[in-house]
């Protein structure tokens, strides 16, 4: 009888720990899930930012459409996509370790997005884009 009772209060005991610490985790892959989201959403606006900044003509990039979000293999992310609702003028830009994850203007684009760019020394990073737009808002 006694050893029935303790089988028992053990199973019950197990079960509740179980349960705990599933519930733990599946809080805490919620929590990432959710800075994850949050980073990506940061990185969109900084890539979309970028682009439509860096145009040789103000307004050419009406919209970004982003299809993608994947991590590389040497753990870059990678966000893949194409502007103005054309599938054909895509790009891909990437956020490195070496940069802390943040998106500062590396991008493969197509012909169609390159020729609606500033040349290459004349592109400026999403910081000093910023950093213009708030002087411009304070002057």
């Amino acid at each position: 009888m006694s050893k029935k009772i303790f089988f028992i209060v053990f199973s019950i005991i197990m079960s509740i720990c179980l349960i705990i610490g599933g519930v733990h985790f599946k809080m805490k892959y919620d929590e990432r899930e959710k800075e994850k989201e949050v980073y990506y959403k940061e990185q969109k606006e900084r890539i979309t930012l970028y682009l439509k900044y860096n145009t040789k003509e103000p307004d050419t990039i009406k919209n970004v459409d982003f299809t993608k979000v994947e991590v590389g293999p040497m753990g870059d992310v990678i966000f893949d996509g194409y502007i103005n609702g054309n599938k054909k003028d895509d790009f891909s830009a990437f956020s490195s370790p070496e940069d802390k994850f943040q998106f500062y203007g590396g991008m493969v684009t197509t012909d169609g997005v390159e020729k609606l760019l500033k040349p290459a020394h004349e592109l400026k990073t999403p910081e000093e884009i910023k950093k213009e737009l708030e002087n411009k808002k304070n002057h």
